[in-house]
């Protein structure tokens, strides 16, 4: 599949921190803690945020190949939830990272009140420049991570803290089509509201990791399953009164709900989750 890709310059982490502190505070609970996809079965499955981004955790965390005494990345953790229930139902460890503070103070909680402090540590590092030793890690997982990041940065990066054979699981959204001059018009607001610097296609994403020195085990096309999380997220603050051109944030930026409907609208965009396996040599 030949869909392109849409590529700006480099956002810094302090825009990406307070873009999500923003989008946190104007769609609430909607979005449920994860700040991830929710996984469904179709559009008449009605089950709760929660329980369908738990379902997602679920999803990429059976991936990992990983049980008891292994250490796992969580890269781009947000909230920490996802980290506590891999560490609380297969006994890893997890180092959790992120450059939002408020997200990481949050999951520090939610570690401590699950009583998983021991076993979840959270720390704030940028995932292009890991301080990590090489090969420190059996497993990593990113859920829509990398269109805040270069690509090529982003997998040379995991695969060097990754030990021979370890796996990276990624969950993210891509572009099904080439990226038109029309199609680029109506995604990339949804885009610059979440400073993000990319939008790459699998193949892109399976060549940059291949340049680093993983090969692709798996893809799964999940688009149908995540296509409605983003028409919910509209849901919650429309309900409550919110206009769709109202901004958030001390910027006074506009971000505009309607920019969650038009990417949920867009039928050129899709989900997917990919495992990659860190090669011996």
């Amino acid at each position: 599949m030949d869909a392109g890709n849409v590529r700006t310059g480099p956002s810094p982490s302090s825009e990406i921190e307070s873009t999500y502190n923003e989008l946190v505070a104007l769609v609430g609970e909607t979005a449920g803690p994860d700040r991830h996809h929710g996984f469904r079965a179709g559009p008449h499955d009605d089950a709760s945020t929660r329980e369908a981004t738990e379902r997602m955790t679920d999803f990429v965390v059976a991936r990992l190949g990983v049980g008891r005494g292994s250490r796992v990345l969580d890269v781009g953790c947000g909230d920490g939830r996802p980290a506590v229930r891999l560490a609380r139902t297969l006994g890893a460890r997890v180092v959790a990272i992120d450059v939002d503070r408020e997200a990481l103070r949050d999951g520090a909680e939610h570690a401590e009140a699950q009583g998983m402090e021991e076993m979840v540590r959270f720390r704030r590092a940028d995932a292009l420049d890991l301080p990590f030793t090489d090969a420190s890690f059996d497993a990593a997982l990113a859920f829509e991570v990398t269109p805040h990041l270069d690509v090529t940065a982003f997998y040379r990066s995991i695969a060097r803290v990754l030990r021979p054979g370890g796996r990276l699981v990624v969950e993210t959204p891509y572009p099904r089509v080439p990226m038109t001059k029309e199609v680029r018009g109506r995604i990339a607001p949804y885009l610059a509201t979440l400073n993000a610097v990319s939008f790459d296609a699998p193949e892109d994403h399976l060549s940059a990791a291949r340049r680093a020195g993983m090969v692709a085990t798996e893809l799964v096309d999940i688009t149908e399953n995540v296509r409605d999380s983003f028409s919910r997220l509209t849901r919650g603050p429309r309900e409550r009164g919110t206009r769709p051109d109202a901004g958030c944030g001390a910027s006074g930026t506009a971000r505009p709900l309607g920019t969650f409907a038009a990417w949920a609208d867009a039928a050129e965009v899709g989900g997917v989750v990919m495992t990659f396996t860190r090669m011996e040599h």
